[in-house]
């Protein structure tokens, strides 16, 4: 495969259009889509849906996670070529003298949100230290930010399932433990002695891809669904909680932040979400620095 042509593929992918992918590449955007093009001709393969904005079809994640894998080996051979060429001189020496500087790496990762507010947040600080990296982050529910990894766009995950897919190293992180909680004026109204009516009392969801509190419901033993509001940040979320508009699974991490007014649902068990870091199998040094950091972080969970 020809990688400017692979290149402009995963361009395309990034900005969500050709166009997009033109002006990043410094070509017209007729040369991007020819190079598209002749991609799919040579493989003998459709790669991406060309709507608003653009997605790929099962072969094009296959030629994007080539294209990524590509991106990071490139980028960490280039680092090794250019501590070769000069050691002990900087970037700006290199610039000044016409030689290669460095460009930082593209680390795409997935990521879900109670994670992104809580102990995740100590990786923005060792990342604040890597003038070779820069990281991109894509949000996905747990349960569903494997699609990320198997699709390309990112090179690494956190998500709760536990086996991964081809060409895949899996390692568990932790668990984050949820608690139902909710304010003590809200279980007040919609409850009778120690009897929760959760058939009733309002709810707040996270999202489409939410199924937390219908599975704490479900185990309850409650087959309807009560009124919800759905609030799709996970600090918002919180704060909605916390402000009585409905009850709400919680991270135990969260709840130190938040009102002493918020109780846990009376004999409601906690809910264990096992988290796992999927990422593709790489000899790549900041693929593992980064990994490293997430085992750090992620030992405030246990």
């Amino acid at each position: 495969m020809n990688i400017e042509h692979v290149k402009a593929l995963a361009a395309a992918v990034d900005e969500g259009t050709v166009e997009g992918a033109a002006f990043v590449l410094g070509i017209t955007p007729s040369a991007a889509s020819q190079r598209i093009r002749t991609l799919e001709s040579r493989l003998g393969q459709v790669l991406i849906r060309r709507s608003n904005p653009i997605t790929v079809t099962e072969a094009g994640q296959a030629v994007l996670r080539y294209a990524r894998e590509v991106e990071l080996l490139e980028a960490e051979t280039m680092d090794r070529l250019i501590d070769i060429d000069a050691p002990g001189r900087t970037d700006a020496d290199r610039a000044g003298s016409g030689t290669a500087a460095r460009i930082p790496t593209v680390l795409r990762i997935g990521v879900n949100a109670d994670s992104m507010a809580t102990w995740f947040r100590p990786i923005f600080a060792e990342a604040a230290g890597w003038d070779d990296i820069v990281i991109r982050i894509e949000l996905a529910d747990q349960d569903k930010a494997l699609g990320l990894l198997t699709s390309g766009e990112v090179l690494g995950t956190i998500t709760s399932a536990q086996v991964g897919g081809y060409g895949t190293e899996v390692e568990r992180l932790g668990s984050m433990r949820y608690v139902a909680v909710a304010t003590r004026h809200l279980l007040a109204r919609h409850s009778t002695g120690a009897e929760v009516d959760l058939e009733r009392m309002p709810m707040v969801n996270f999202g489409k891809d939410d199924d937390l509190q219908l599975s704490f419901l479900r185990r309850e033993g409650v087959e309807v669904t009560p009124p919800m509001s759905v609030v799709p940040s996970s600090a918002d979320f919180a704060t909605a909680v916390a402000a009585g508009v409905g009850w709400g699974m919680l991270p135990v991490l969260q709840l130190d932040e938040l009102d002493d007014d918020l109780v846990q649902i009376p004999e409601a068990r906690p809910i264990d979400v096992p988290l796992y870091w999927h990422h593709w199998k790489l000899a790549s040094e900041k693929l593992a620095r980064l990994t490293a950091a997430l085992r750090r972080a992620a030992a405030t969970m246990r």
